[in-house]
């Protein structure tokens, strides 16, 4: 099952649990998500809440049946999760601009129907419900300062220096911009990835770029500055939605499952290929200041594929 089939069947079981308590945990699992994860892709892709969502819905059934029968307002009212006619009126004319009384007489063009994921290619990009979640960028010229590791785990050492290095001398560090990538891939002697809790020792960059004058220094804060990555790359979000077996946030299963979205891409798209070896990729971390003070898992993920013209 793909990431698009999941978020129509979580849709599918919205629409059959409407008129009764929607477990939201169990949506998300549909989905092949987290809860809070599920909500900030729906919300992405949505652009409203899966709250809101589920309120439309509702009120579209509502309307209808303001139209087509002849029940009294307070019963449909109460029918649809409101516990007063004036509560009940509020939400209607908020959604249609007419109050019940008035949609009685005239009726309502209002049309809320069932959301449906899709995916199109429109203009370089992969297009989901008009959002894109696939688009090509075009990096040139820009420069990066960076901490190199080969060790075990060195994503963690290697972001763990980065995060040190930018509290003492960057002021603006939550609004740069960062990326990482495995120098030979994150299991380089070509072992099958076991779990998010295996540890391998591999060499791991991480980069922050660099913006305005500070890209013509020889150093910035006591490193070297160096050419950035250049070239054309695909470049997706990543949600964060794949566990292991002791239900351990995945992030490389995380990472395989949005390269799906890639190799869509470059099916649907006539004049690209891919321009690296298998498992060879940017990983764009998305740091707040939560993260520099205590850690853990960045508040976003972007990967960049690069890819070349035909």
């Amino acid at each position: 099952m793909d990431y698009v089939e999941g978020l129509n069947l979580s849709i599918a079981y919205i629409e059959d649990k409407l008129f009764e308590e929607i477990d939201y945990e169990r949506v998300a699992r549909i989905a092949g998500m987290s809860k809070s994860t599920y909500q900030r892709f729906f919300l992405l892709i949505a652009n409203m809440t899966l709250d809101e969502y589920i309120r439309k819905r509702k009120l579209q059934y509502a309307v209808r049946e303001l139209i087509d029968t002849e029940h009294r307002v307070i019963d449909i009212a109460m029918k649809y999760g409101y516990n007063s006619a004036a509560a009940f009126s509020r939400a209607v004319r908020n959604f249609t601009g007419n109050t019940p009384s008035k949609i009685r007489k005239e009726g309502s063009s209002i049309c809320f129907p069932k959301l449906n994921f899709q995916i199109q290619m429109k203009e370089g990009e992969m297009i989901m419900n008009e959002t894109a979640i696939v688009k090509i960028e075009e990096h040139r010229n820009e420069k990066v300062v960076c901490f190199t590791v080969d060790c075990v785990d060195p994503e963690n050492e290697a972001w763990g220096q980065m995060s040190e290095w930018c509290k003492k001398n960057v002021p603006d560090r939550t609004a740069r911009r960062y990326i990482g990538v495995a120098l030979s891939g994150h299991h380089p002697q070509g072992e099958e990835h076991q779990n998010a809790s295996e540890h391998i020792k591999h060499p791991y960059k991480a980069m922050m770029y660099l913006i305005g004058d500070e890209c013509d220094q020889g150093e910035f804060y006591g490193l070297k500055v160096e050419d950035a990555p250049s070239g054309l790359f695909l470049v997706s979000d990543v949600t964060l939605n794949q566990y292991d077996e002791n239900d351990s946030m995945d992030i490389a299963l995380s990472m395989a499952k949005a390269s799906e979205a890639f190799v869509k891409f470059i099916k649907n798209t006539a004049g690209y290929e891919f321009d690296c070896p298998v498992g060879i990729f940017y990983e764009e971390h998305i740091f707040s200041e939560r993260w520099f003070q205590n850690g853990g898992v960045p508040d976003g993920f972007r990967m960049w594929v690069p890819i070349v013209k035909k």
